[in-house]
């Protein structure tokens, strides 16, 4: 394992463009690429932000309907093209989940010369994190939505804005007792990831964390999908599987029956840690991804500006 104060493990957080940012942002772009936002929720999320000190501007068609979708595809992809094509724009905010995001990538264009862009988001938002990690100049927050952000209670707040400014608080885990790391992570919502396979943002996972959470699937859906990862490849060669959150579980079914199946899956010499609380669960943190990140037995550790660890240790 590698210290997580070392000089090559701040170096490798630094090569993601994570490790220095001001503490707040001039602009910020929400952008609905998938299912229909909620005007209220939406207007309360853009608040909590205007009171952080951020210029928020929504996209034209960020509250247009088309059934599950936040209107038609050409209006959708016209939206985030043009928050990621604004080089005064340092965040593009994902207003909420759903679906619908996959069917608009195959039309997005990017270049590594344009100034470097955070992409906040989680959820459906997996599929535009695994296509924007192909890129050295896009840094992903698996994040709340915006749409979640006037609900109180809904995300550790403080674990949001450390992560905007490129320091993350730790994250608590239960895992081996041995340490492990440090990794880059990859993944997401596990049906999103689970669709990419085959697709061109298919991550590489080898000798990488993969992060995977879900919510509303009942067991043996999880099975399959994590059984088609294993078939596919991503777990002969990982360095290791983070658990997120898996809520909305069928009844009589817990997160230690999704542990169990990953570690089966996964191999006896994989590293499993499970019981993050990340993704669709009340009290979510953010995490980073592309980034190096340790476990030290109790945590998920990423570096901050100094190299060493930040945030407070959790009881």
């Amino acid at each position: 394992m590698q210290d997580p104060s070392s000089h090559e493990f701040q170096s490798a957080l630094e090569e993601t463009g994570l490790a220095k940012h001001p503490a707040k942002r001039k602009l910020i772009r929400v952008v609905a690429p998938a299912g229909p936002v909620d005007a209220g929720a939406l207007e309360a999320g853009l608040a909590v932000l205007r009171g952080r000190g951020f210029e928020v501007v929504p996209g034209s068609h960020v509250l247009d309907r088309n059934g599950y979708l936040a209107g038609g595809d050409d209006c959708r992809l016209a939206d985030l093209q043009e928050a990621l094509d604004d080089e005064s724009a340092e965040i593009v905010w994902f207003a909420r989940g759903g679906y619908g995001t996959s069917r608009i990538l195959p039309g997005l264009r990017w270049n590594e010369d344009r100034p470097a862009k955070i992409v906040a988001g989680y959820s459906d938002a997996t599929v535009f994190h695994l296509w924007a990690q192909r890129f050295g100049n896009m840094r992903c927050l698996y994040a709340p939505s915006v749409t979640e952000l006037g609900r109180p209670g809904v995300a550790v707040l403080s674990s949001l804005w450390a992560a905007l400014q490129g320091e993350f608080e730790p994250v608590p885990g239960d895992g081996p007792a041995t340490p492990a790391g440090p990794f880059d992570i990859t993944g997401g919502c596990l049906t999103l990831c689970c669709a990419s396979a085959g697709t061109f943002w298919a991550p590489e996972t080898e000798g990488r964390w993969v992060f995977l959470e879900e919510v509303g699937e009942k067991l043996y859906r999880i099975d399959r999908m994590f059984t088609h990862l294993q078939q596919a490849g991503w777990f002969g060669g990982c360095a290791g599987v983070l658990l997120g959150a898996f809520t909305g579980l069928g009844e009589g079914e817990t997160a230690a029956m999704v542990r169990e199946r990953v570690e089966y899956l996964a191999g006896p010499e994989a590293i499993v840690v499970a019981s993050l609380p990340v993704g669709h669960v009340t009290g979510k943190q953010t995490i980073p991804l592309g980034v190096p990140a340790l476990w030290d037995g109790r945590f998920v550790r990423f570096g901050g500006a100094s190299g060493e660890p930040r945030g407070r240790l959790l009881p």
